[in-house]
């Protein structure tokens, strides 16, 4: 695998890697040294390849509640184990905005493209279409923007990072290999210091969004988690408001602003057009999270 990243960084995954296959119980993948007992080889035109071991496992199906409830109690489990590590490899993580920075930001990209589009005479179907519906979306960012800060829920961040919590930063379906009954979690290249609701949350949205919002399988989801590592209530109103946020909709509105206008595909209308059609459940699913009492 092509690797463009620093060597001490790469160091320090590999570090991680070990100490999971060793004291761990959820199966890794592992960067494996060359010939000179190094972890990057160089080829001539100085482009670094890493060696991996690998597991012959498909991805984790989206459409398999078996593969899903495995996936989420998997990362339940490398979160425990995640909070147990040596010293050093909590100092070697980017540093990185907090979640309320993150909305802030967020929103301010929001209201540039407002302020692009409310100038802007001619303008295509999915311009139109994100003039129709921004405010309502906007709205909503706004909101757990403002819950956010009232809320002290970023506390719970703050902590997590004073004490070294390790997240994945990348755990989603792709990176979840089963088979044999068996789940290998691979791909931790974007590990770091951080709360791991950000972890839990990403994969939820992700398998949420392409069942609809399904309360009963969010909840199923949620709970399997709860299994092995408990979550207290707080943390459960930070994972609601951090649903809450209408990530998919101000992702593909930024997609749209950072790229080619002369140009726009069926593919991303289709995108911020399901974001939309999906707010209400979304939201419901976040208010019942905001309203649950463990």
């Amino acid at each position: 695998q092509e690797y463009r990243g620093k060597k001490a960084r790469l160091e320090a995954e590999a570090a991680l890697l070990c100490y999971l296959a060793e004291n761990g119980m959820v199966q890794v993948d592992q960067i494996v040294k060359n010939e000179a007992g190094e972890l990057l080889s160089t080829n001539e035109e100085g482009t670094g390849y890493v060696l991996k071991n690998w597991y012959p496992w498909s991805e984790c199906s989206v459409t398999s509640s078996g593969d899903l409830g495995q996936a989420v109690n998997s990362l339940a489990r490398l979160h425990v184990y995640m909070r147990r590590m040596p010293e050093e490899l909590k100092l070697i993580s980017p540093a990185q905005i907090s979640l309320t920075e993150q909305y802030e930001k967020h929103n301010r990209e929001l209201r540039r493209v407002r302020a692009y589009l409310a100038k802007k005479k001619k303008k295509s179907v999915l311009e139109q279409f994100i003039q129709k519906s921004f405010d309502e979306s906007y709205d909503q960012a706004a909101n757990v923007e403002k819950e956010l800060l009232a809320s002290g829920l970023s506390a719970i961040e703050k902590k997590a990072r004073e004490d070294g919590h390790l997240i994945h930063g990348a755990y989603h379906q792709h990176n979840v290999l089963i088979g044999q009954g068996q789940t290998a979690v691979v791909n931790f290249e974007q590990f770091r210091v951080n709360c791991q609701i950000y972890d839990l949350y990403q994969f939820l949205r992700k398998i949420m969004e392409k069942h609809n919002w399904n309360k009963e399988l969010g909840k199923r989801l949620l709970h399997e988690y709860c299994r092995i590592q408990s979550l207290s209530e707080q943390e459960i109103k930070l994972l609601g408001l951090m649903i809450a946020y209408p990530e998919k909709y101000w992702k593909q509105v930024n997609f749209y602003f950072n790229n080619s206008k002369s140009w726009i595909s069926e593919k991303n209308i289709e995108k911020i057009k399901k974001a939309v059609e999906q707010a209400n459940v979304r939201t419901a699913f976040s208010d019942l999270l905001l309203e649950m009492r463990i």
